[in-house]
């Protein structure tokens, strides 16, 4: 076909940029046989990404130095255009004194008792632009 574009591999550098614009992810894991999938409001942070969750939820569970993957996408219908990063690496729980203040500043869009600070170290950041 001709008059489609491929889509264009992002560099990880680019990657950060467009994260840092946005404030809805999907947190991925795999338990056994099965996937789980949930939204997050999260932040960017010195390299890592950040978000809150509540302790004893299955969430919660996987971010005690669990492998995850965060993804996040920006759709613009009026232009046709697109792109997605996934952050792939190892969720650990934060001290509330450890975590810094840009952290601290996550604007939840759901009420809840969202007590756990997690951090994601990433192992690898891939993305693409349509």
């Amino acid at each position: 076909m001709t008059g489609i574009p491929s889509p264009a591999i992002l560099t990880a550098y680019d990657c950060w940029r467009l994260l840092e614009h946005e404030e809805i992810a999907r947190v991925a894991w795999a338990t056994g046989d099965t996937a789980a999938v949930v939204p997050v409001n999260f932040t960017v942070v010195d390299g890592a990404l950040w978000f809150r969750v509540h302790p004893s939820s299955a969430l919660g569970q996987q971010c005690r130095g669990g492998r995850v993957a965060v993804e996040v996408d920006h759709l613009d219908g009026s232009d046709r255009s697109a792109w997605s990063v996934v952050v792939q690496g190892t969720a650990q729980p934060v001290d509330i004194h450890d975590v810094p203040d840009q952290a601290m500043e996550i604007r939840l869009w759901p009420a809840g008792p969202f007590s756990m600070f997690v951090r994601v170290e990433p192992d690898e950041v891939t993305g693409r632009r349509l």
